[in-house]
């Protein structure tokens, strides 16, 4: 027997984007509870298997880190490029969120409310202008994107399916043409998820670095990817961003 309080009340239930992921990539990590930027991908996952796969392709070595979650072992690659397989527009969610410490506080689409069920549909109040999105976003009172790429690894798509999840404004300019891309493939599309380095000066003279993760839909995937990535690779490194 089984508790069967859900079946009364499946609102109850978590809502979440997608599930069954071997592992994610993330752009940073925290060192003494600061955020950190990372030139390279960082991969982390629950399972050694996938750990010393990842490493084996990507550089870096497998090691326990301290989360209260499942994936606790990363693997910091030498890889800010990974060639990956993605199902098309639908493994790519999004929304805009603001989260607080119990959860989700504010959820739109950027015009109307996606949760509470009770305010689904209704204007969301947040600003039109972007600039003024991010600058409230930035201040802790308006919510930021809250971007999910699911995608399998074209290097070894039978490791299952890793994701990335992002609330990078670069990403989220880039997202449309993306999303158009991916639809033009009808069906799984080769891609290049990286981290792309952007420097300038301010108008003040201070000098800002930093990277950003971005998702380059190359093509239709091939039937069998393994067989086909070495007649690929060429033509592939070779095309620009």
């Amino acid at each position: 027997m089984s508790l069967r309080i859900f079946e009364t009340d499946p609102n109850a239930l978590p809502k979440t984007f997608s599930s069954d992921f071997v592992g994610r990539f993330r752009a940073g990590q925290l060192l003494n509870n600061r955020p950190v930027a990372l030139p390279a991908w960082r991969i982390t996952t629950g399972d050694p298997e996938v750990a010393d796969a990842v490493a084996g392709l990507y550089g870096g070595t497998p090691q326990e880190w301290e989360t209260t979650k499942e994936d606790n072992r990363e693997v910091l690659t030498n890889a800010d490029s990974v060639r990956v397989i993605v199902d098309g527009a639908e493994a790519v969610t999004s929304r805009m969120a603001l989260y607080g410490m119990q959860g989700v506080i504010h959820a739109c689409d950027g015009v109307s409310f996606l949760e509470p069920e009770e305010d689904q549909g209704k204007p969301c109040g947040c600003p039109s202008d972007f600039r003024e999105r991010r600058a409230l976003a930035k201040s802790g009172r308006g919510p930021k994107p809250d971007i999910r790429v699911s995608y399998r690894l074209a290097d070894a798509p039978s490791l299952g399916v890793f994701r990335m999840v992002t609330s990078s404004w670069d990403f989220t300019r880039s997202l449309p043409a993306t999303l158009t891309a991916l639809d033009k493939v009808q069906g799984p599309a080769l891609c290049d998820l990286y981290l792309e380095l952007v420097e300038f000066t301010t108008s003040s003279g201070v000098d800002v670095t930093y990277r950003h993760p971005l998702l380059k839909v190359r093509g239709p995937a091939p039937a069998d990817v393994e067989a086909a990535l070495p007649s690929l690779s060429k033509s592939i490194e070779e095309a620009p961003f």
